[in-house]
């Protein structure tokens, strides 16, 4: 191999690194979230507390899923493109790594963001049918068919990674399977 063939190939191979900002841009964005949504439920508490209504409760809490959700999504796609595409997490041992991350790949983190998808249409979904009578009712069909829509992607692209990935699956039986004697889990 050639000095310049091997440099171009470093070359090519460093422009991993050009997703780096997108990851810090996507944490930035995941901030202004958080602020955005303390603020707005600062204010539905504060409304709360003064009219005790249930459904209000109700919608606030499934706001808090919702938010929770999406601030999940987006840790997930910054964690697990880091670990993917750019490099290996290199944190101490002192450090709890997520169980998921040290079993992901592409094809599996798109999987778990398109059910994170559908559970974030889902919870939308929710908050329609506990104030019904304010929403009109296209627009919740709309949201429906955009539900079933991700969840019916998100289940071909389970089948498509299961299909893909037949080792997978033989290894994980394997490592369980090492991991038990008798029934019990050995320590």
């Amino acid at each position: 191999m050639t000095n310049w063939t091997r440099r171009a190939g470093n070359l090519v191979f460093a422009v991993r690194w050009i997703l780096y900002p997108l990851s810090l841009a996507l944490i930035a964005a995941l901030f202004v979230y958080v602020i955005i949504f303390l603020a707005t439920e600062y204010v539905f508490m504060r409304h709360i507390a003064e009219h005790w209504e249930l459904e209000a409760a109700m919608v606030m809490i499934l706001g808090f899923i919702d938010a929770l959700m999406v601030a999940n999504l987006s840790v997930m796609v910054v964690q697990g493109s880091y670990q993917i595409f750019i490099h290996k997490f290199d944190v101490g041992v002192d450090v709890s790594r997520p169980q998921w991350l040290d079993h992901i790949d592409s094809g599996i983190l798109k999987v778990k963001i398109a059910l994170s998808i559908a559970g974030i249409t889902l919870v939308q979904i929710l908050r329609d049918f506990v104030h019904i009578k304010d929403v009109p009712w296209a627009e919740v069909e709309h949201r429906i068919i955009i539900h079933i829509v991700a969840l019916c992607s998100a289940a071909m692209m389970a089948v498509i990674w299961r299909v893909t990935h037949p080792a997978w699956a033989a290894d994980k039986h394997e490592e369980e399977d090492h991991n038990h004697y008798d029934g019990r889990k050995l320590v």
